[in-house]
């Protein structure tokens, strides 16, 4: 999608996208930003966003969106497809994003919508920078043999999660881990047993911070898998080894996905970047 002069008045149905967008292009052509932008709970973007004066719900109607009087919609393959239809039969200016699953489809979304609000050299460069992170953690981890690295599990408060299908698996992969619900053969959508947790018998567990797909008290869930009887012999849980990240870490669709891998890398292997100040 070309444009004779770059987009004004912007709107992003996903906090991924929105998290781009500041990066992006100046707030003000920004037409309106999320109420979970702005939660310190789930955004990454809170401080950058707070300089955005429309503030709207998450989820917005077609009427609502059009109400904006955007000059570019930018909406996920994920959002109803009736109602990314309905949007479009408004005669705004819509492109649609794949969710993506893997590096690959994050840098290639960025290129996308870099070209559709007419900033290309700001999109290179943002991936650039993605690429010097990531080349960075695998001058770090990237030797290890496959047989020595650590399997990693990761926790949302409905269970084990990162089925090989899915975005988490590749950070996982890229931190320099071996992925253990992949390992178990968890399924997009399925349910791992604690029997497929206890074989498969994870070195690390991870879990969030906060929640922000379902509600509960983390720690109380982090707990009780700890204090499980029934996985007492995984070794995980009996040198009482996890990790805790911020959510949006671990569902990372945007150039945060390079900040996602650094920060697990580190933190599953602590000794490959001790005293190491050069990131």
């Amino acid at each position: 999608m070309n444009y004779d002069t770059k987009p004004q008045k912007i709107y992003a149905g996903t906090l991924s996208i929105e998290e781009l967008l500041v990066d992006l292009v100046t707030t003000e052509r920004i037409v309106a930003i999320s109420e979970n932008a702005l939660d310190r709970n789930t955004s990454l973007i809170k401080e950058k966003a707070a300089h955005i004066k429309t503030v709207v719900p998450n989820n917005m109607s077609v009427e609502a969106i059009l109400a904006l009087n955007p000059d570019l919609v930018i909406l996920q393959e994920n959002n109803n497809k009736t109602f990314i239809d309905s949007v479009k039969d408004t005669g705004l200016k819509v492109i649609v994003t794949k969710v993506p699953t893997n590096l690959s489809m994050v840098q290639k979304r960025i290129e996308l919508i870099a070209k559709a609000v007419g900033e290309e050299e700001r999109g290179k460069n943002i991936i650039d920078d993605m690429n010097k992170k990531i080349a960075y953690v695998n001058s770090k981890v990237g030797n290890i043999p496959e047989k020595d690295r650590k399997i990693a599990m990761a926790y949302s408060l409905q269970g084990v999660f990162g089925s090989k299908q899915g975005l988490f698996h590749d950070i996982c992969i890229r931190s320099g881990l071996r992925n253990g619900a992949a390992l178990a053969g968890l399924e997009r959508g399925d349910h791992l047993s604690k029997e497929k947790i206890v074989s498969t018998n994870p070195d690390i567990l991870i879990f969030p911070q906060y929640s922000s797909t379902v509600k509960g008290d983390v720690d109380k869930f982090r707990d009780d898998v700890l204090a499980d009887k029934s996985l007492q012999t995984v070794k995980a849980v009996k040198n009482k080894r996890y990790i805790i990240i911020p959510d949006r870490y671990r569902y990372s669709a945007s150039q945060y996905m390079a900040d996602a891998i650094l920060i697990l890398s580190r933190q599953a292997y602590p000794k490959y970047y001790n005293n190491d100040k050069s990131q």
